[in-house]
């Protein structure tokens, strides 16, 4: 015989989001119910969103039955909100928290019982920072004659070759003809062969 909390427990709707298996609360986790009755988090169902969504729509599709629901003019926080779940939350978190949308990250604003301004918590969730940009990888990467073609970096390309050829190449070669690096041949030594001898002349 099952007990009667378990029974409920059974018969109710999950408490946990089936996308991160988290509980829900009443801030980036609130219950959202899409279209189809499905229910996921906020946080999920944004992160969601910016992942997969085209930029030229506005409908996201249901992870289990990829039915779309529109998506609210404010984003997800404005998707309607489960009160089935809602209510079977602890007592404190029954009353849904205001979360907007800003950019790419879900913010809150945290209030203070101690009478000190409220500070904002904010989530990321865009897809790497790079939600609804094109993917790098359709933009060709420019080969190395066409970045040269650039006046300015063609310029600065001499001048660099200039100054390796005078700082490196030149004392090198210096060094490997002359035998020094003032490039200037050595003046040659006499040979002691050549050097006259000296006589001293008897009075």
């Amino acid at each position: 015989m099952v007990a009667p909390l378990e029974m409920d427990v059974e018969k109710g709707p999950e408490l946990q989001c089936s996308i991160c298996f988290n509980t829900y609360d009443n801030v980036f986790k609130t219950p959202k119910q899409l279209d189809c009755t499905h229910t996921f988090c906020l946080e999920c169902l944004s992160r969601l969103m910016a992942i997969s969504m085209d930029p030229q729509e506005t409908k996201i599709s249901c992870p289990f039955c990829r039915r779309p629901t529109p998506i609210p003019k404010n984003g997800p926080p404005a998707l309607t909100t489960s009160q089935e779940v809602l209510c079977r939350l602890p007592s404190h978190q029954q009353h849904e928290e205001p979360v907007w949308l800003d950019g790419e990250k879900l913010c809150y604003k945290q209030p203070l019982d101690t009478g000190k301004a409220a500070f904002c918590i904010c989530v990321d969730i865009g897809a790497n920072g790079q939600a609804g940009v094109p993917p790098v990888q359709t933009r060709s990467r420019p080969g190395l004659l066409e970045r040269l073609t650039d006046w300015r970096k063609l310029l600065l390309f001499i001048v660099i070759m200039v100054l390796l050829v005078v700082i490196v190449l030149w004392p090198l070669q210096c060094i490997v003809t002359t035998g020094s690096m003032r490039c200037v041949p050595r003046a040659p030594r006499p040979s002691p062969s050549t050097v006259a001898p000296f006589t001293v002349n008897d009075p």
